[in-house]
C-alpha cells in the first residue's frame, strides 16, 4: 500500500492542496520552509516514493506559448522545431505547454507545472506583463523568446527588428524611392513598434520627410499577431488615396500580401505603380505574385539561442540580458528602382 502514496494522500494528510505539496518536494518556489519540512516528513511516514536516486532523472525544459499560437504552421513552426532539437543536443527534453488567456489573466500555471521537475523555461511570444512577472518570481531560470517587456528585467532572444527595418528602408531609399509609406500599428506589438521606429530613423538619416497620409497603424488586436489585418480596412485606406508612395514597408509579410492583393484587384501594378516589402519571410512570400521582398527573420537561430541562452542561466546563472539576432534581406520582384516606375502612375488621377 505505501508504494503507491501519491501526493495527493500526503496533501490530505496535511490538509493542503497538491500543488502545494508539488511545489515542496520539488523544491520550487512558492511554498514556505516550514511548510516544505512538514512536507517532506508527511512523506517519509507515508513512505512516499519519488525516483531511484540511482536512475538518472530526466531533465525537462518547459515552453510556455499563447494557445493561439500552438498549431502555427507559418512563422512559429520553425523556431519550436529548433527548440526541441538544441535542447536534446544539450541532453534536455523542451516540453511545448499552450497558455490559455482564462490563465492568463487569471495568472494559472499550467498542470504539467506541478507534476514534472523542470530545470528552465522559455516563454514564446507575447504573454501579458502579470503572468511574464508571476513566472519571474517563480525563480526558475527564464528566457522570453521573440519578445521582451520594458518593465521587467528578463533574460531575452529578440530579433534586431529596428536594425532590419532601417536596412529595408534605407534599401528602398538607395533604390531611388523617397516617397515610403509603413502598414502596421506601433502600438500592437513590441516588434511592431521597434520596426516603425527603424523606418523613421532610416527615413530620418535619409533626410526625408515622412507623409503620414501614407503610414496607417491600429489593425489588428494581439490575438492576430503574424495574422492578416482587416482587409476592409486595408482596401478602404488604398481606396481612399488621392495618391500612394512609390514605395510601402509593411510590418509583415501577411500584411504585405494583402496590400499586393488590394492594390492589384483596384487596378495598380505591383511594382510598377507601387512598391511592397514586407517583414518575417514567411513560406507565402514565395508565392504570391509578384513575389515579396522582406527580411527574412532567422527563426530557427532565434530557437536555437534561445535554448543555448537558458542552458547558460541554468549552468552559471548571471545578470538578464538581452541578445538580438539579425535577419536578412532578401529581394524579390515586389520592389523595383524608383527609375523603373512611373511616379504619374501612382496617382488616382493617371
Amino acid at each position: 500500500m505505501h508504494s503507491k502514496t501519491s501526493m495527493q494522500d500526503i496533501a490530505d494528510r496535511l490538509g493542503i492542496s497538491k500543488n502545494a505539496v508539488s511545489l515542496a518536494l520539488n523544491h520550487k518556489a512558492g511554498v514556505s520552509e516550514e511548510l516544505r519540512a512538514r512536507v517532506f516528513e508527511a512523506a517519509n511516514l507515508l513512505n512516499y516514493r519519488t525516483e531511484p536516486r540511482n536512475r538518472r532523472k530526466p531533465q525537462h525544459l518547459l515552453v510556455l506559448i499563447p494557445e493561439f499560437i500552438r498549431t502555427d504552421t507559418i512563422f512559429y513552426y520553425e523556431m519550436f522545431w529548433s527548440i526541441e532539437k538544441r535542447a536534446k543536443e544539450h541532453g534536455y527534453t523542451a516540453i511545448l505547454c499552450g497558455v490559455t488567456k482564462d490563465m492568463e489573466q487569471q495568472l494559472i500555471l499550467p498542470e504539467l507545472y506541478h507534476e514534472m521537475v523542470f530545470h528552465g523555461m522559455l516563454m514564446i511570444g507575447v504573454f501579458h506583463t502579470d503572468y511574464a512577472r508571476m513566472l519571474h518570481e517563480l525563480g526558475a531560470p527564464l528566457v522570453t523568446v521573440d519578445h521582451y517587456y520594458d518593465s521587467l528585467q528578463l533574460d531575452a532572444v529578440v530579433t534586431a527588428n529596428a536594425e532590419e527595418a532601417y536596412k529595408l528602408a534605407s534599401h528602398l531609399i538607395a533604390r531611388g524611392h523617397k516617397r515610403i509609406g509603413f502598414i502596421g500599428s506601433e502600438n500592437m506589438t513590441k516588434s511592431f513598434k521597434e520596426r516603425w521606429t527603424g523606418f523613421q530613423n532610416a527615413m530620418s538619416d535619409a533626410r526625408l520627410t515622412i507623409d503620414m497620409n501614407h503610414c496607417i497603424a491600429g489593425f489588428a488586436p494581439l490575438e492576430t499577431l503574424h495574422a492578416s489585418p482587416d482587409d476592409n480596412a486595408l482596401a478602404e485606406f488604398v481606396h481612399k488615396r488621392q495618391s500612394l508612395p512609390t514605395a510601402m514597408i509593411c510590418a509583415n509579410d501577411r500584411i504585405a500580401i494583402s496590400l499586393i492583393q488590394i492594390l492589384l484587384a483596384q487596378g495598380y501594378q505591383v511594382p510598377d505603380d507601387i512598391s511592397v516589402a514586407g517583414f518575417d519571410d514567411i513560406e507565402a512570400a514565395q508565392m504570391i505574385t509578384p513575389r515579396l521582398t522582406t527580411i527574412q527573420v532567422q527563426r530557427e537561430q532565434l530557437g536555437c539561442e534561445a535554448v543555448d541562452f537558458l542552458i547558460r542561466k541554468i549552468d552559471f546563472g548571471g545578470s538578464p540580458s538581452k541578445i538580438s539576432i539579425y535577419g536578412q534581406l532578401i529581394e524579390r520582384e515586389s520592389c523595383k528602382p524608383l527609375e523603373a516606375a512611373s511616379e504619374e502612375a501612382v496617382s488616382k488621377g493617371y
